[in-house]
């Protein structure tokens, strides 16, 4: 690994001199993604960079396709788990005009893809727009969610989508309509494409505030009821089997509460994983196979990871 990290840390360099000084870039060399994910875990990476302007990612991404260089996007590092060795890549981050917000009349939003959860919930809020109060506490980017079509309490992200502006592998950017794009649960053809998400409408109604601050107060008691909100964690582990819970399938199996190391199955909600305080990514794909490993010998049901796992 060592070898190979090596060989893209001289990629990384030869791309980051064309780049010298620009205001558009942030670099973090080496950066430890322990400090970026919502898990508190995860070696180093090449760099983590920082994007600022639209009018540099498409040659930036074409500087790193063209060398080969291996890359991957982060919101707020939530729904992933990177090995405690790291990544041997670059991680990007968008930011600055990614993480504006515009409305644009007719009850739409047109956010980028770095916007957190949390201030679009507030944006809505401010121009008395409906929908997104169940993504209040959602520890994630626009860009994430939409790509992994996020949902919970029975609603999903998709649902409001109108149009996306997306980046394909040969750098090419268009707006795609909501009906050209596939929508599944937790997930979307915008991950199978390997499309990156740069900006998103969403087409939301008109509500008082009132009613609207009503339900952002009781999705966040709801979601401080049910899941281990204390903890670092990276939300549900995995994706819940046709017609059944994940959790309570790990309920029943008496698994709530295990641990290792210290990496344990949340009291709480038994699809979060929480880390105790010094959690290894180690720790928590043991518990993650373990769980997977008996559930299936036991009910002959595969769960499978709604998690990323970065190595």
């Amino acid at each position: 690994m060592e070898g190979s990290r090596q060989h893209v840390q001289e990629k990384w360099k030869s791309i980051e001199k064309e780049y010298a000084g620009s205001p558009d870039l942030i670099v973090a060399p080496q950066a430890e993604m322990k400090f970026y994910t919502t898990w508190k875990i995860g070696g180093r990476v090449i760099a983590l960079v920082d994007v600022l302007r639209s009018v540099i990612f498409p040659n930036l991404f074409f500087k790193m396709q063209e060398l080969d260089c291996p890359w991957k996007i982060l919101g707020k590092g939530s729904n992933i788990l990177v090995s405690d060795q790291g990544y041997s890549g670059v991680v990007i981050r968008l930011a600055g005009e990614y993480s504006e917000m515009n409305y644009l009349g007719n009850h739409r939003i047109e956010s980028g893809a770095g916007v957190a959860l949390s201030h679009l919930v507030s944006f809505a809020l401010g121009h008395s727009l409906g929908g997104f109060e169940f993504l209040v506490g959602v520890p994630g980017t626009v860009g994430g969610a939409v790509r992994i079509n996020a949902g919970c309490f029975g609603q999903e992200i998709s649902n409001l989508i109108q149009e996306i502006l997306v980046m394909d592998n040969n750098g090419n950017i268009e707006w795609l309509k909501r009906e050209k794009i596939d929508f599944f649960y937790r997930g979307s053809s915008l991950k199978k494409d390997r499309l990156t998400i740069l900006k998103v409408i969403f087409q939301l109604f008109s509500d008082k505030s009132e009613n609207i601050r009503n339900n952002v107060r009781r999705y966040s008691l709801l979601r401080k009821q049910f899941q281990p909100v204390g903890w670092p964690s990276a939300g549900c582990v995995f994706k819940n089997p046709p017609g059944d819970y994940a959790a309570k399938i790990i309920d029943q199996m008496g698994f709530k509460g295990l641990r290792t190391g210290f990496a344990q199955i949340s009291e709480k909600h038994s699809n979060f994983i929480i880390n105790r305080g010094s959690a290894k990514a180690r720790d928590v794909i043991v518990l993650i196979d373990w769980i997977r490993q008996e559930v299936q010998r036991e009910r002959n049901i595969f769960l499978e990871n709604e998690i990323e796992v970065w190595q």
